[in-house]
């Protein structure tokens, strides 16, 4: 779902700005994490859901997982499934608040 125009660069940039924001959100949150909010409101433009980024964070840990070939342990899925939460907090509460 990443924009289609704009070429590799763009394209390539997305998803790697989506890693450094997570784990700036699941780390220190000294910045980056911020481009998740600004990047769902800019989304509200487009008439994209508050709540396809939450799942797409959910795709995101994912396809990390697959990727890596990690065999992750009730541990590591207990912090992702809290760092979803934490995300649904930052991105779709506010919106929800403005209703």
């Amino acid at each position: 779902m990443f924009r289609s125009e704009g070429g590799e660069l763009v394209n390539g940039s997305m998803p790697a700005l989506t890693i450094e924001a997570i784990l700036d959100f699941a780390g220190d949150r000294r910045g980056s994490f911020r481009s998740i909010e600004c990047e769902a409101a800019s989304h509200d433009a487009y008439g994209r859901p508050r709540e396809l980024f939450v799942a797409f964070f959910g795709v995101v840990a994912a396809t990390l997982r697959k990727v890596l070939g990690i065999d992750r342990s009730r541990k590591i899925d207990a912090a992702w499934q809290k760092l979803l939460a934490e995300l649904n907090d930052v991105i779709v509460q506010p919106q929800a608040q403005m209703r």
